[in-house]
């Protein structure tokens, strides 16, 4: 019985059933990228694609088709049929990026010989402009502060790193073989899976001395869904809108209205030009008086 079936797998797999995404895609993944972000962000599309393709019986890659793969841009972002399926609906460039893997996993299929041509490659679909993160203000930052002193741990810390570095979230994470008191260097794992040295803020240096000595990895652990506790954190107790990317606008503002250039800010807070230069160009009259004392 047991060579029956192994017989019947390895005609399964001669047949075309090794190219079942089942198969392949999750060790392809972790094979393909070695950044930990990267993978993660791909498993967790896939996670989400795979549940529209169970709906829809899809197993193969040849079953991805132009239309499938709109159709699956309407479910995933209409809330009212989510609703009624008892799931939650996404943004709609969420769902976009969600497809771009699905695109990188069928030109993978393409490469292997499992299809002729990838279906996702001219969906014409594009982003969709996104309400722009506010600064927050200093009247706020001033709740905030004594408001975290009966929060969590974590938060504290966060916030802390956040509003003196303007980091993002994820960059808080700073293994601390990466930071180097005496030199005064604090160096971010930033996007792409590249670094960003910065000038170590002096108020960090408690919470670094702690870290030491509790011999912490990483100046900052994270949660799972540490964007969303914070994004209901701050609607709780301080205002709706508020996330903690609110934090890196607020740092890149005050250091604009400071008078500091652009290109310092980018050096300071690692490069972000779309940000910082949109910030620097809704700079107004009273916030630019000071550069006519260098005339």
């Amino acid at each position: 019985m047991c060579d029956q079936l192994t017989a019947r797998e390895q005609e399964d797999k001669d047949s075309g059933n090794g190219a079942l995404f089942s198969e392949w895609v999750l060790s392809w993944i972790d094979y393909n990228y070695d950044n930990e972000k990267t993978a993660w962000r791909y498993r967790n599309a896939w996670t989400h694609l795979t549940a529209f393709f169970d709906l829809k019986g899809i197993t193969h890659p040849n079953e991805v088709s132009y239309q499938l793969c709109h159709e699956y841009m309407r479910w995933r972002t209409d809330k009212d049929k989510a609703d009624k399926e008892g799931r939650r609906a996404c943004v709609w460039n969420t769902a976009i990026t969600e497809l771009r893997a699905l695109g990188a996993i069928e030109q993978e299929a393409v490469r292997r010989e499992y299809i002729m041509a990838n279906p996702c490659a001219r969906l014409k679909l594009g982003r969709r402009n996104t309400k722009e993160k506010r600064e927050i203000t200093s009247d706020e930052i001033e709740l905030i502060n004594e408001k975290l002193l009966k929060a969590s741990e974590w938060m504290q810390d966060c916030w802390l790193v956040g509003i003196k570095q303007g980091c993002r979230l994820s960059e808080v994470q700073v293994p601390m073989k990466d930071i180097d008191e005496k030199a005064g260097v604090i160096t971010f794992h930033v996007k792409g899976g590249k670094t960003h040295s910065a000038p170590l803020h002096p108020d960090l240096k408690p919470l670094i001395k702690k870290a030491r000595k509790e011999e912490r990895e990483r100046l900052v652990t994270l949660p799972d869904n540490a964007s969303k506790l914070f994004a209901q954190w701050f609607a709780r107790h301080i205002a709706e809108g508020i996330s903690f990317h609110c934090v890196r606008v607020t740092v890149v503002t005050r250091l604009a209205r400071a008078g500091h250039s652009e290109a310092q800010t980018m050096e300071y807070v690692g490069h972000c030009s779309d940000m910082v230069y949109s910030i620097y160009r809704k700079l107004r009259p009273a916030d630019l008086k000071h550069l006519g004392d260098a005339l």
